[in-house]
């Protein structure tokens, strides 16, 4: 077979997973082919339910692969999650699938609720509390458990009588949400809404529930394993932070270098431009979650500007964008552009544009950048946004991650400023720059951990951790988490850098250092170190010893630690460069300009 019919092969099979009339064994069939690459990226996944959900495991590994990730399915055993966790656990099972199900809490629970007292209702849900406690406790060093809500199967009978399942359901949702909250590694999915979106008709089947406690469809199954496979990042296939968007028929509806300001469709109240104008609205909604909003539009920038900052109904205002590209120019050059000026790369971008020549432009030219279309039919576009909005928000938004924009903004004022001194020294000094070092933060756990996911370029081994991980190592002995929060005379950056350290006996390792990009380059990343240093020397260790190790992305910090005055000790063949001192002899670089604090 030539390499076009070799190529070809895999996509096809990816266009049956696709494809919503796909029969089951047309999908049997293409995730068994498709499973057989052994280069790609996979992941175990347990399945731990008290319902019999066998299928759920073939719709995980549909929507793994259709991510780029190889999904292996653990299952569990039947209404044992206790005993699943530990299962899991010998299984090198680092992700599992929570499942409990309503109607069997006991025999037929939701035709029981209308008789039963009230005291054996508040028994099974004191049992449900200490069980599932206990459950996540167990699972406390899983990198994510999704837990799935409590839903009925029935309707009610009278819509205007009481309802002592929907009662109950809320009850028992609420202990399930108040047990998992302090657990940050636990993602919620919301089983009742996906009954209303699939339709209970098509959600459930009776006949495979009384024969064998197997209540679901495949349709439910379907949609339950594609939010779970959201709400992982593609089981960690991608991790997004850039949206770029078009702006004639994709931010409003019309032209507006030939329909002018007064001509494109864009209001609360008429259609199309209601669909517009809720559209802007749930984008909004993502810039003040975190994401990074840019333009990347063929137009005049004076009429766009226009736009921005004169239409009454206009949403996303100047303000709110960081980065616009406005020109003539290519996409798929302004995309790269894009990505350069912001420092990311180009996989961390999501583009949206209604123009079919220029999204197949971008996903011929850059298939790493996730490319969507502006759909035909106006009244399936908010449809389209909600599924682009769990590409960023799924695997969750620690706090530190938000106000992404402001941020971006600083450093391009910190930039506009750097042009009117003579020095660097200079020009950092007039920064103002405030650095805050803590020592196993608690209150961090999730950014950092976030942050370890997704920085790729200022990342020494690229290292990732879990939510589990850093909370492993903040409570032992053997390591240490240091963190970082950064600002200036613009205001706050957030948590911008994290530095795990390992103890060995008298040797205290850099197990990893990363940073985002957003403030490399003012001595942040060279300041913390003398504290580090002596927090190792107090703890009795007399040598430091840190490695680079290479990836695709992070070369520019392949000398990082000669800049930080290490000793090379040696280099592999695969660039791997290990360095170490005598804790007495090192010294850090001296940076009057920064004011530094430390947290322990």
């Amino acid at each position: 077979m030539n390499a076009a019919g070799a190529g070809s092969v895999p996509a096809a099979n990816l266009a049956v997973l696709a494809r919503p009339d796909s029969t089951m064994m047309q999908l049997t069939q293409a995730i068994t082919a498709l499973e057989k690459d052994e280069q790609a990226r996979s992941v175990k996944v347990g399945v731990s339910s008290s319902a019999t959900v066998d299928l759920l495991g073939t719709y995980l590994r549909k929507h793994g692969l259709l991510a780029g990730t190889r999904v292996e399915i653990v299952p569990g055993n039947y209404d044992d999650p206790i005993g699943d966790v530990a299962l899991f656990e010998r299984a090198g099972v680092k992700q599992m699938v929570l499942l409990p199900f309503f109607d069997t809490l006991q025999p037929a629970f939701e035709a029981q609720l209308g008789t039963l007292p009230a005291e054996a209702v508040d028994a099974r849900e004191a049992e449900l509390r200490l069980r599932y406690r206990l459950v996540f406790e167990q699972a406390r060093a899983m990198d994510a458990i999704y837990l799935g809500t409590f839903h009925r199967m029935g309707g009610p009978s009278d819509a205007g009588a009481d309802d002592p399942v929907a009662q109950a359901l809320a009850r028992f949702n609420g202990a399930l949400r108040e047990e998992a909250a302090p657990f940050a590694n636990i993602r919620v999915i919301d089983s009742e809404d996906i009954v209303a979106a699939v339709g209970r008709n098509a959600a459930f089947d009776a006949r495979f529930y009384f024969r064998s406690k197997a209540p679901y469809s495949g349709a439910y199954m379907n949609e339950l394993a594609r939010r779970i496979a959201a709400a992982a990042r593609g089981f960690g296939a991608h991790f997004y932070k850039v949206l770029v968007l078009d702006c004639d028929n994709t931010l409003w509806g019309g032209v507006i270098g030939e329909d002018l300001i007064g001509g494109i469709k864009l209001g609360p109240h008429d259609y199309p431009g209601n669909i517009f104008w809720r559209v802007q609205h749930e984008l909004a909604g993502l810039e003040r979650q975190g994401v990074v909003l840019c333009l990347c539009t063929k137009n005049n920038p004076a009429d766009v500007d226009d736009v921005l900052r004169a239409h009454p109904d206009m949403v996303l205002r100047d303000e709110r964008i960081v980065l616009k590209k406005i020109n003539w120019d290519d996409k798929v050059s302004n995309l790269r552009a894009i990505a350069a000026e912001l420092n990311v790369g180009l996989d961390s971008i999501v583009f949206l544009d209604d123009s079919a020549f220029e999204c197949e432009a971008v996903r011929q030219q850059l298939p790493m950048v996730k490319t969507i279309q502006v759909p035909a039919a106006l009244p399936d576009y908010p449809r389209v946004v909600q599924e682009l909005k769990q590409l960023f928000l799924a695997g969750g938004i620690a706090a530190d991650s938000r106000g992404k924009t402001g941020q971006y903004k600083q450093r391009a004022g910190a930039e506009q400023l750097k042009a009117q001194f003579n020095t660097q020294e200079a020009y950092l000094a007039s920064l103002e720059l405030k650095v805050e070092l803590s020592r196993n933060a608690g209150a961090s756990i999730g950014r950092i951990s976030e942050l370890s996911q997704k920085s790729n370029q200022f990342n020494l081994t690229t290292t990732r951790y879990s939510i589990a991980d850093v909370e492993q190592m903040m409570g032992g002995d053997s390591h240490a988490v240091y963190s970082l929060t950064v600002a200036d005379k613009f205001g706050p950056a957030g948590l911008t850098g994290v530095a795990v350290m390992r103890y060995d006996g008298a040797v205290a390792h850099v197990d990893n250092f990363l940073m985002s990009c957003r403030v490399i380059g003012r001595g942040v990343e060279t300041v913390i170190w003398g504290r580090i240093a002596a927090d190792a020397v107090a703890r009795g260790c007399t040598e430091l010893r840190a490695a680079f190790v290479p990836s695709a992305k992070n070369a520019q910090v392949a000398d990082f630690y000669d800049r930080l005055g290490l000793p090379l000790l040696a280099e592999s063949a695969e660039g791997v460069r290990r360095y170490a001192i005598a804790a007495a002899d090192f010294a850090a670089p001296p940076h009057s300009w920064i004011e530094i604090t430390y947290a322990q």
